[in-house]
């Protein structure tokens, strides 16, 4: 089993492969809050337009939660942001409804392109190896796809591709030399969550959180395998691509 990356989803292979999507700020820490809550769905939208119309086609019975953000935060006719916090203390009020449509600028535009693995995964530390054990039972090639900022790479997701390459390396995957390399520039950033949470506020993409007051938000999504829950991606009978629980 070789483990490669992809700097960004501009770069993806991903026939044949495992993708494991990472966006640590916040979208595939969201998904994995979500998931330990009860959602059974999380529709994904590459925009904040395509969210709208997928909720208005999607025609389901049951109450839908619309959540993401533009510019880290949500459109005013959204339900809920991309806080993994916020959604973790609301579930301590109240039932979470089983179906989600998500939307974010760079965490579900980077599932979607990854369309046509063999496996897609979102991955993040806080369900950091709940998540590489599923990948590893099906033996397939892995390809840790960051999510970048638009399109670009980003440090705030080699940092925590670095620490998903560490685990696996341990559990016997081949490191090729790009993912070898990041796991070496990035090794003493990962190792607790303290210093981890540090290095990522520092993220151009972590200051910007901080200037919205989502401090806490990075302390979080810096938390190793806070929840044993992960999920992949299937497709419905209509073509829409969504994650749900394993």
């Amino acid at each position: 089993m070789k483990v490669s990356i992809a700097e960004s989803r501009f770069d993806v292979n991903p026939v044949g492969n495992t993708c494991l999507v990472i966006d640590v700020l916040r979208a595939t820490s969201v998904m994995a809050v979500l998931l330990e809550q009860g959602v059974k769905k999380i529709y994904l939208a590459d925009s904040i337009e395509s969210a709208r119309d997928l909720k208005a086609n999607l025609l389901l019975p049951e109450e839908v939660l619309m959540i993401g953000e533009r510019n880290s935060l949500p459109p005013d006719d959204f339900d809920g942001g991309n806080s993994p916090l916020a959604f973790q203390r609301q579930s301590e009020n109240m039932q979470l409804p089983s179906t989600v449509i998500m939307a974010t600028t760079n965490g579900t535009p980077t599932l979607l392109s990854c369309v046509g693995a063999e496996l897609i995964m979102p991955i993040a530390p806080v369900n950091l190896d709940a998540t590489v054990q599923r990948a590893i039972r099906e033996q397939n090639d892995i390809v840790i796809v960051c999510s970048g900022w638009e399109g670009a790479p980003a440090e705030d997701d080699f940092l925590a591709a670095a620490l998903v390459i560490d685990v696996l390396e341990a559990s016997g995957a081949i490191l090729s030399d790009s993912a070898s390399d990041v796991k070496s520039r990035y090794a003493s950033l990962y190792e607790n969550p303290i210093s981890l949470s540090a290095a990522l506020a520092k993220t151009e993409h972590g200051q910007r959180l901080l200037k919205n007051n989502f401090e806490e938000d990075i302390e979080y999504c810096a938390q190793i395998n806070l929840i044993n829950v992960t999920g992949h991606l299937e497709t419905d009978i209509n073509g829409h691509s969504l994650i749900v629980c394993d």
